[in-house]
């Protein structure tokens, strides 16, 4: 009897000693992990509080820092350095408040605030919003209720309102206040696309507003925006590969027969029956919607071939800075096309008609 009393109190021992020994392993496992996370909340405390104190000395009252703090908690809750670091977070935070443009009021302190906490204006690489366009920024502004052509624009200013446009050169403006319209920000990695509404419309001059979330989206992330084409191409052959320029003139009496399959501001695809070989460089007229350039030379990278055809692929190299920006500029109107909006090409200038 007393021989199991103790077998009982060593084994009751032995399990509290486990227990024990249990609860010591979650114990040395869990207070790193708690520390850290204390830790990390104390840090961001005082990041928060190092923040108020720099923005307070510059003016910003307590109910401005009220908005402040909205803004971290909506885009960067537990980083509050990371929404001064980037202010495309805060224009994203702005985008998502429907009350600020019924209110000048809100837009004031919300102004007063961005000024505060960005006094440099960044530039931003990959905008999210068109809050985060620049002055100086060049664009494309196309009417959506009048199948206007594009009309190129440069802003002067990313307000609260909207962003301030500088109509550049004189072809007349049919928009009017509350029109739709769409924006084009061609950069050489893509092509930005927005559609805003018309605010105000004076001589040379634009105010639109600024798009809502989700309509500011990006058009085939790649090194120039390329749009698929089908036309007829005639080409001559100025050089083959390892020839020089004038014994390629000389050689080339005839022209080739091709179809231009798309096109980018940096080249283009041709496919063709007779092709020259990688290295060539080769020159051929383009007809674009609003302008056709004459003797556009390109030289052949590489040819894809197979039984029927092969397909070229042709980098320019003879544009002029102008003539891209003509080239990207008319990609618009043939995105438009594609989309079901047809050019109407008559004696006078260049209009795209929405088809209904």
């Amino acid at each position: 009897m007393d021989w199991q009393m103790i077998q009982q109190s060593f084994r009751g021992s032995f399990e509290g000693a486990v227990w024990l020994l249990i609860l010591l392993v979650m114990a040395a496992l869990l207070l790193p992990v708690l520390w850290h996370v204390a830790t990390r909340q104390l840090g961001e405390r005082r990041r928060l509080g190092r923040i108020r104190r720099r923005l307070q000395a510059q003016g910003l009252s307590s109910d401005d820092w009220r908005l402040v703090e909205s803004a971290i908690a909506a885009t960067c809750p537990g980083q509050p350095h990371r929404l001064l670091e980037n202010v495309s977070l805060f224009h994203a935070w702005l985008d998502s408040l429907p009350e600020l443009d019924q209110s000048p009021q809100l837009q004031a302190r919300l102004g007063r605030i961005k000024e505060l906490a960005y006094p440099d204006t960044p530039h931003v690489f990959i905008p999210h919003s068109t809050r985060d366009l620049v002055a100086g920024t060049s664009l494309n502004l196309v009417l959506h209720q009048t199948g206007q052509e594009a009309t190129p624009c440069l802003v002067t200013e990313a307000g609260m309102q909207g962003l301030r446009l500088a109509r550049r050169g004189t072809a007349p403006f049919r928009g009017k206040p509350g029109d739709r319209a769409s924006l084009f920000y061609p950069r050489p990695e893509a092509m930005y696309h927005a559609i805003v509404e018309l605010r105000e419309v004076g001589e040379g001059h634009l105010l639109t507003s600024h798009c809502a979330p989700g309509n500011f989206k990006v058009r085939q992330l790649r090194e120039f925006w390329r749009v698929d084409l089908d036309m007829e191409l005639a080409y001559h052959v100025l050089a083959e590969a390892g020839a020089t320029h004038e014994a390629g003139l000389r050689s080339a009496p005839e022209a080739r027969q091709g179809r231009l399959i798309n096109l980018s501001g940096n080249g283009t695809a041709i496919v063709t029956t007779s092709p020259p070989p990688r290295g060539s460089i080769i020159v051929f007229t383009l007809h674009l919607p609003s302008r056709t350039l004459h003797e556009v030379q390109g030289e052949v990278l590489h040819v894809t071939t197979n039984r029927e055809f092969s397909r070229l692929h042709v980098v320019f190299r003879n544009l002029d800075p102008g003539d891209q920006e003509l080239i990207i500029r008319n990609l618009f109107l043939l995105y438009r096309e594609q989309a079901g909006m047809e050019p109407l090409v008559d004696s006078g200038p260049v209009v795209v008609q929405n088809r209904t």
